[in-house]
């Protein structure tokens, strides 16, 4: 989806690559902040004796437990991806909003690393459908705006450089991902003990 819609493949369908990508991000963050809304609804449900700390605890083990799976595993288990044959169907707007969606809903397109299932652990613990929202927009706001990453894309070599960047800085982006959570778990840790 990153090569698809690049300004490149936008001006050969005849589109204006920054309308679909602005279509993509509005997508995410209605997406991530529909599923965190959801999430932080449901998490009232949990029972109402789950103290703060407990919850503190069961972040920060997530984190530490998602920083690992990231150093360690190459990906999960569910490979879809979003149906590339909306780009000749639907208008941009429709593809991309649409495309914006399932990546910001997360679970519906792959899920190349752990910070997803974290980021839903995290909206459920907020026992708040707003607070669940505000992670959730903040989780498809990050995960929409990976798009632009392929902004100066003018040409089959740039598209191949990018290829090849990308591959490259792979690992990076992992481990990057795999600090984040282990952040994440240390912010909670000291919470819990302060």
């Amino acid at each position: 989806m990153l090569t698809s819609i690049s300004p490149l493949g936008e001006r050969a369908r005849g589109n204006r690559w920054s309308l679909t990508v602005t279509w993509l991000v509005l997508g995410t963050l209605a997406g991530g902040a529909a599923l965190g809304a959801v999430l932080g609804a449901l998490g009232r449900s949990l029972p109402v004796t789950l103290a703060e700390n407990w919850r503190l605890a069961a972040l920060a083990l997530t984190g530490a437990a998602a920083a690992l799976w990231d150093l360690k595993v190459r990906r999960f288990p569910v490979h879809r991806q979003v149906n590339e044959d909306w780009l000749s169907a639907f208008r941009p707007w429709v593809y991309g909003w649409g495309y914006g969606l399932q990546l910001g809903a997360a679970i519906v397109t792959a899920v190349n690393t752990a910070l997803v299932p974290m980021f839903m652990l995290a909206a459920l613990l907020t026992r708040d459908p707003m607070s669940g929202l505000l992670v959730g927009a903040a989780f498809g706001a990050m995960r929409g705006l990976t798009v632009t990453l392929n902004r100066r894309v003018r040409n089959a070599a740039d598209l191949r450089r990018l290829h090849h960047r990308l591959d490259a800085l792979a690992h990076r982006a992992r481990r990057l991902g795999a600090l984040a959570a282990a952040l994440l778990a240390a912010v909670a840790a000291v919470a819990l003990v302060t």
